[in-house]
């Protein structure tokens, strides 16, 4: 899941391409990619919960990006293991996490919400 996150940030989209299962590539998957990288500047990314076996995984997770305000993607995402790499299949998107103004950021600024992106809010 931090790699797929991580290749967001950075524009990979070979990456994201090459760690989607075959099964769910859609013929338009490296425009949509595209559109997406090009409109989201990525904050933060949390890990809530993941759990995994021997073929199949899920993880949990909050990823910010920005927007006016900025805006969160809440997520239970599935990957699938095949000959040792893991593959991501699909996701649920889940209600959005209640930040507490007194939790460290999600930018990794170090500082309190309160004092970071959550003083526009």
């Amino acid at each position: 899941m931090r790699s797929r996150y991580t290749a967001f940030c950075f524009g990979n989209v070979d990456y994201l391409i090459t760690t989607l299962h075959a099964s769910y590539r859609e013929a338009n998957e490296r425009a949509e990619l595209q559109n997406t990288i090009q409109q989201i500047d990525w904050l933060g990314l949390t890990i809530i919960e993941h759990s995994s076996g021997v073929e199949d995984a899920t993880v949990e997770f909050v990823a910010f990006f920005t927007s006016k305000p900025f805006e969160q993607l809440h997520e239970l995402s599935r990957f699938k293991k095949e000959a040792g790499q893991w593959f991501y299949t699909n996701g649920d998107r889940l209600p959005p996490v209640k930040l507490s103004r007194n939790d460290r950021c999600f930018c990794n600024s170090s500082k309190k919400y309160k004092n970071c992106h959550g003083r526009d809010q």
